[in-house]
């Protein structure tokens, strides 16, 4: 028989239409059978109910610490921003929270470091707490969660977690270690609904306003800040100036670089700010937001790729604006967009603002810390 024969063909269809009307069967008999049960709640409830009870606040311990080669606390790692920022605000509304490293040192890089402990120095006050937080983004960080019983996890990197970290993950979910999950985007939040059933809630980054703010008097409107995302930048770059120059328009091009201060010093002075994350993983994408959403606290307009990460902070050509395609032709127009009408840009720098002030600050994020960790007020 022809391998591309009629009959053949056929045979295959039927075979593909059988599968799936199994699939389909079963699928309703699982719900059926679900909604005649009793309601039971799922595993990662219950783990919560099971926590105490005391509305005392409890002292709190953040950590990504694994081992020798990652001790929890790197040089320009936007994880460990997230986490500090965390403690931070923890701090700031009473609590008795802390960053854990090997050695209870960091690297110097942050506006703010939150206080740090030495591990040593975490299961010492760990055993006299048995209501303590603790609280991971990094789910193989193995020198600081081998010492929890439990706790709960921040996923702020789907690309690793749905990957290589999936074995571990899936362990650590049997095994109901894991309090309570939330994602840093809706994306992240509903693969782990759907991969493991689990109640997971959204909690978004933490940008601090205490040092993001604008500052107009040193704007310079045609200014256009990027990072350095890798090989690809430069070219991106390139074409939007020529597409710029091309139009009669005068951009100048700035490359942040230094320490948070010194890159809060240079966003505030630029009118636009170009995200070069073209995102970590092949299917989930992700690309931040938080350098967006760093460049909305500042007044600063974004221009990002339509990933997972930015199409869930930005109202296209509101706040921002996301171009359709990881092209620097698709990057290039929406740029040149920005600028071809008289006032658009300083619009939209001023929603930036807005925005950032009634839904993305640390502040306006403290009601889903709370959830998160189950905390008194």
């Amino acid at each position: 028989m022809k391998p591309d024969s009629p009959f053949k063909q056929s045979l295959v269809a039927w075979h593909h239409l059988l599968v799936a009307k199994r699939r389909w069967v079963r699928a309703l008999r699982d719900d059926l059978g679900a909604a005649l049960r009793p309601h039971a709640p799922v595993a990662e409830s219950r783990a919560v109910a099971e926590e105490p009870s005391s509305r005392a606040k409890p002292p709190v311990f953040v950590s990504y610490s694994t081992d020798g080669n990652l001790t929890g606390s790197h040089k320009f790692c936007g994880g460990e921003k997230l986490l500090n920022n965390m403690v931070l605000l923890l701090r700031r509304h009473g609590y008795d929270a802390w960053m854990v490293s090997a050695d209870g040192s960091h690297s110097n890089w942050l506006a703010e470091h939150a206080p740090f402990l030495s591990l040593g120095e975490f299961k010492s006050r760990l055993a006299d707490a048995p209501g303590a937080r603790c609280v991971t983004s990094w789910i193989v960080a193995e020198a600081f969660l081998n010492a929890c019983p439990r706790f709960y996890f921040w996923d702020q990197e789907l690309g690793a977690s749905s990957r290589s970290h999936f074995p571990r993950l899936a362990r650590m979910m049997k095994q109901k270690r894991i309090i309570r999950t939330a994602g840093v985007n809706r994306s992240v939040q509903a693969w782990h609904r759907a991969t493991f059933g689990t109640p997971a809630l959204v909690l978004r980054q933490l940008v601090d306003e205490k040092y993001w703010q604008p500052d107009e008097a040193r704007r310079i409107g045609g200014r256009i800040g990027y990072f350095d995302e890798g090989e690809h930048g430069e070219r991106f770059i390139r074409e939007v100036r020529a597409r710029m120059v091309a139009a009669g328009m005068k951009p100048e091009f700035l490359m942040l670089r230094g320490d948070e201060r010194e890159i809060i010093s240079q966003m505030q002075t630029c009118g636009v700010f170009i995200a070069l994350n073209v995102g970590k993983s092949p299917l989930w994408g992700e690309g931040g937001p938080m350098t967006p959403q760093e460049a909305m606290a500042c007044g600063t307009v974004p221009v990002c790729f339509d990933i997972n990460g930015p199409w869930e902070l930005i109202q296209q050509n509101y706040n921002g604006v996301i171009a359709g395609e990881i092209t620097p032709e698709a990057l290039a127009e929406a740029v040149v967009g920005i600028y071809r009408t008289s006032g658009r840009r300083e619009d939209m720098s001023k929603r930036c603002l807005e925005v950032t002030k009634d839904a993305h600050t640390m502040e306006a994020r403290w009601p889903d810390v709370r959830r998160f960790l189950d905390l008194p007020g």
